[in-house]
């Protein structure tokens, strides 16, 4: 039994137990909840700090993969993919807490636990990303889910919230069975669990039972569907805009980011480490990742141009984006692994910056997202128009913005591995999602004024502190993507051994 290495385990265990902390001493700070929201900013910084700090020390200690087994098997793996993961993943909960504050007293929806789950949310993100073994992706993906389902009715005196919280839950445990029958199948083929017994199981082809071929692929199949929820993929992404809107703002938020990017790595892993090394069996799951991507950047953008509310188009456009990075699985690991982690980062700075925008708009009662309350925005608040502008043309692939950068990289793989046809509709899609972008940043900057209370939205230092972060991260890497991509280009080498 290899013992528990306690240093490669701390990017899950520092924001898991700093979260079990704030939810004890909670009723603590009952009467003046800024010590409680002080904490919590300290422990998501903390969360974010460990990981950076560990990065450039990864030659030293190897690739971390000396952590906690079962009878010789690999449970975590705590490499570069992983520890870029779960800096992204400690800067969106950082995001989170720092606007929720604002965002509760605005809705009078005071709750003390959202701080607590939002900890809990993010040590699942990084047990998901961290692991090789099924199980455990399956611990981390429940970690992560529940404190969402909390999360999205928070503000359970309106039934909207309560309704999109049930609906978050009933869905979520839907995808969880399929996930839990495809594990079940993929063990009874293989005899394992641990992505590199499955993948030498089926090089050796010798781990197959009889019809052990059709319990796999059946298994794969059900593993797909079930992230194909998680990520909002086509046809599964009913859940999303309900979801989204009922959800507090800089939830929604980090929601678009942290699942969908905990979820994409995981079948990166899945798919490239454990079921890459047969042909035929990449081959099958290319042609069903494949089509996963073309339904879902056509649906997701068709669907955003008929939007009205910006939460419900930002709800679909994290369904095209979803396209994009299914998309960007085809390519070979050794491509797929930093253009992904490169998207998602850009993904990341401009999801969490529009959603920092629009939940400043929230006035008790309900959700102010309708587009006319962004008119004429430029006149009253040039500040905020701007920066909402710069996420929306980065979101759009307007160089020279990260979104740009990260379109880019995906369109080229696509078509150095032979998928020019998803790559040509990868152009098109883009250009139609242009459309529902630019709607709305002609509503800001060319529209008159229609809503006079937009000049009296308040904007504290916190959320000025994550709309200037997530400015200065979408420009710069639009702008310098190689300071991101040229240290992401060191991920194949931890992952060579497995490709």
């Amino acid at each position: 039994m290899p013992e528990f290495d306690l240093w490669s385990a701390l990017p899950t265990l520092v924001p898991a137990g700093w979260g079990l902390m704030v939810l004890v001493f909670s009723p603590l700070f009952r009467e003046d909840r800024r010590w409680l929201w002080a904490c919590s900013v300290v422990g998501m910084a903390l969360s974010l700090l460990i990981p950076a700090l560990m990065l450039p020390r990864l030659d030293a200690f190897g690739d971390f993969r000396e952590t906690a087994g079962v009878a010789g098997l690999f449970m975590l793996r705590v490499d570069r993919l992983a520890l870029w993961l779960d800096v992204l993943f400690a800067l969106a909960g950082l995001a989170t807490v720092l606007l929720l504050p604002h965002y509760l007293e605005k809705t009078k929806a005071h709750r003390p636990e959202v701080y607590p789950l939002s900890f809990l949310a993010v040590a699942g993100m990084t047990l998901m990303v961290g692991s090789e073994n099924l199980v455990m992706i399956f611990l981390g993906l429940e970690i992560l889910s529940i404190p969402l389902y909390v999360l999205v009715g928070t503000a359970r005196e309106k039934a909207e919230a309560v309704e999109g919280s049930l609906k978050y839950f009933l869905l979520g445990a839907f995808s969880t069975c399929f996930l839990v029958y495809g594990l079940a199948l993929v063990l009874a083929a293989t005899g394992h669990f641990d992505l590199p017994g499955i993948a030498a199981a089926l090089r050796a082809n010798d781990g197959l039972a009889p019809y052990g071929s059709v319990a796999l692929f059946t298994g794969l199949g059900l593993i797909l569907v079930a992230f194909a929820f998680k990520v909002g993929a086509a046809p599964f992404q009913f859940w999303v805009p309900d979801v989204y809107q009922a959800a507090p703002t800089p939830v929604a938020g980090f929601m678009a980011v942290g699942t969908k990017a905990a979820a994409f790595v995981v079948l990166l892993r899945v798919l490239h480490t454990g079921f890459g090394g047969a042909p035929e069996t990449a081959q099958r799951w290319g042609a069903a990742v494949a089509a996963l991507s073309a339904l879902t950047m056509i649906v997701g953008n068709l669907l955003a141009l008929a939007q009205r509310r910006l939460k419900r188009l930002l709800a679909y456009s994290s369904v095209a984006h979803a396209g994009y990075l299914a998309l960007a699985l085809l390519a070979p690991l050794p491509v797929a692994a930093p253009n992904l982690v490169f998207y998602l980062f850009a993904y990341g700075f401009m999801t969490i910056g529009a959603f920092a925008v629009v939940s400043l708009f929230q006035r008790e009662g309900a959700d102010a997202d309708d587009l006319f309350q962004f008119a004429g925005l430029w006149k009253r608040r040039p500040w905020l128009a701007g920066s909402l502008a710069i996420f929306l043309l980065s979101m759009a692939g307007i160089p020279p913005l990260a979104g740009f950068d990260g379109k880019l990289v995906i369109f080229l793989a696509a078509l150095q591995s032979g998928h020019a046809g998803l790559a040509a509709l990868m152009a098109v899609a883009a250009v139609v999602g242009a459309a529902y972008y630019l709607r709305v940043v002609t509503t800001m900057f060319l529209r008159e004024p229609e809503d006079p209370l937009s000049s009296e939205i308040r904007v504290p230092l916190s959320a000025r502190f994550v709309l200037g972060v997530a400015v200065l991260g979408t420009i710069i890497l639009g702008v310098f993507p190689g300071l991101l991509l040229d240290p992401l280009s060191l991920v194949h080498r931890a992952l060579a051994p497995l490709s």
